[in-house]
């Protein structure tokens, strides 16, 4: 039992180490930097809600359009209600839910079949 809890705890901490090793561009630095400082000044609760979406979807790296369309953002310095607004649109537009989707199912099934690797010297 002390051995599975050990097995557990690795892979929990390699899978912190993983999802923190994603590397963001310097657009997605900026959009999630911009719906903190804009989460942080809302008072609305919907808002707030809309933001943490958001910002879960623009973690996840992007194709090429939606890169391209961050990094006009982050040049022209968009920010607040305006950033909100486009982020949304971009969201519906390329259909950024079905991959968060998508994602999640996979997630979803990989958690659901325990692989454990053990191997055993004879000698």
């Amino acid at each position: 039992m002390t051995v599975k809890k050990a097995f557990d705890e690795e892979v929990k901490q390699r899978t912190i180490e993983r999802d923190q090793s994603i590397s963001l561009t310097h657009a997605q630095r900026y959009i999630i930097r911009e719906l903190r400082v804009f989460f942080q000044a809302s008072q609305d609760e919907d808002e707030k809600a809309q933001i943490n979406i958001l910002e879960k979807a623009f973690r996840l790296s992007q194709t090429s359009a939606v890169n391209r369309e961050l990094n006009l953002f982050r040049r022209n310095g968009v920010s607040g209600k305006p950033l909100l607004k486009s982020l949304s649109r971009l969201y519906h537009q390329y259909n950024i839910q079905e991959r968060i989707d998508s994602l999640d199912d996979l997630e979803n099934r990989s958690k659901e079949i325990p692989r454990i690797v053990c191997s055993e010297a004879l000698g």
